[in-house]
Order: structure tokens, then sequence, then C-alpha cells
């Protein structure tokens, strides 16, 4: 199947391939259907975009990319619309804000998105009773681990 998208031009992709989104993303209950697209050159970051809207598309990426410590704690019934019988096989997406100041470009990991990859359903989850908010920034993170990895230590030639 082929899809103009005003990001990626046209996009080639398997009917296979959507993702199902039958309640869609906050703000978008009217799109259901997205592929995910990736670029190599982009990673971690991926897009999640409808096919039924050329002008939707949402940065992803997977939360453990940056925050290595992010634990994902839904309760089963929240879930349950996935139809899965084994959370491997399950995987989290979260998605991220970029504004034109680069800086300010923060993951949601408050709603992540939840995909099956079995049967490609999917939902935007929300995790109540949790330290995560909607704005995560991302180079605060990468500041974070850098001083871990490197302040401190001395170097050596």
């Amino acid at each position: 199947m082929k899809f103009l998208t005003s990001r990626f031009g046209e996009i080639d992709y398997k009917e296979n391939e959507i993702i199902l989104v039958p309640k869609g993303i906050l703000g978008f209950s009217q799109l259901t259907r997205y592929v995910i697209v990736e670029d190599k050159q982009f990673a971690p970051f991926k897009w999640l975009q409808s096919t039924e809207d050329p002008n939707v598309a949402f940065v992803i990426m997977d939360p453990r990319e940056l925050f290595p410590g992010y634990k994902l704690e839904i309760d089963e019934k929240e879930l349950e619309e996935l139809n899965y019988t084994n959370s491997r096989d399950l995987t989290t997406y979260v998605i991220v804000t970029v504004s034109q100041d680069a800086s300010h470009a923060s993951a949601d990991l408050l709603g992540p998105v939840v995909v099956n990859s079995k049967n490609r359903l999917a939902k935007q989850a929300v995790v109540p009773n949790t330290p995560y908010t909607t704005k995560h920034y991302l180079l605060d993170e990468l500041r974070k681990r850098f001083r871990r990895k490197y302040v401190g230590k001395k170097a050596s030639l």
C-alpha cells in the first residue's frame, strides 16, 4: 500500500504493518491506523505515522534508550483490550515532543503507547501513581548520564 505523507513523501507499507489504535492517541481519537516509520540515521527516534491523515505523525522512541530505569507498571485491566497472552509481546514507546528549540525536546513517560507486536493492537496507556510526567527533557537526561559516566573520572593518556 502507498500513502503520501507531509513529512516523508510517499511511504510504502504492507497491510500487516498497520498498528490499530482503537481509541486513538490523546487528542487524535478519530485516527486509529498507524505505521511505524524508521530511518536509522535518526535512531533511537521513529515516527508513528497516521495512515488516515498525512499531516499526523508522532515522534516516538523506546523509553529505555534514554531512561534505563523506566518501569511500566500498568494495571492489567488497562491492557486487556490488547488481547495479549505474553507480556513479552508488548512493546512500549513514548511520544517525544520536539519544539523549535531542540534543547526542550521531551518525552511523555506518563502516557506510553503500548503495542502488541503479535496482533498489532495498540493503545496509549495512562500510568497512575508514578513519578513520571508528560515532560521529561531529553537533554537533561543526557547530561545526567554524561555526568554519571565521566564527571569525577581522570582522563588517561
